[in-house]
């Protein structure tokens, strides 16, 4: 399971969100989807899950929401924003 590492603060809004890597002192900002899979994550939801929702809100196939979903998280992680944790890490 994906989840924000510890070092990670952030914030959102209509327009998109901020996030701040307290760690490294670095910032990177986020698109309005990008928050939104954020809060998703946050809340615990299960990349199936998460997938689902953004395919369902913005009218994409699953197909292409669940490869960019992907590349999303994995370039989060590979920044350190997001940490492996779980029996599945």
């Amino acid at each position: 399971m994906k989840v924000l590492a510890d070092s990670i603060r952030r914030t959102s809004n209509a327009d998109g969100g901020i996030v701040l890597d307290l760690r490294r002192g670095s910032m990177f900002r986020v698109n309005a989807l990008g928050s939104r899979i954020l809060d998703l994550l946050d809340a615990g939801e299960p990349l199936p899950r998460i997938a689902e929702q953004i395919s369902a809100e913005c009218g994409v196939g699953l197909d292409v929401v669940q490869a960019d979903v992907k590349e999303f998280l994995d370039s989060l992680e590979f920044h350190g924003v997001l940490e492996r944790r779980g029996p599945n890490a």
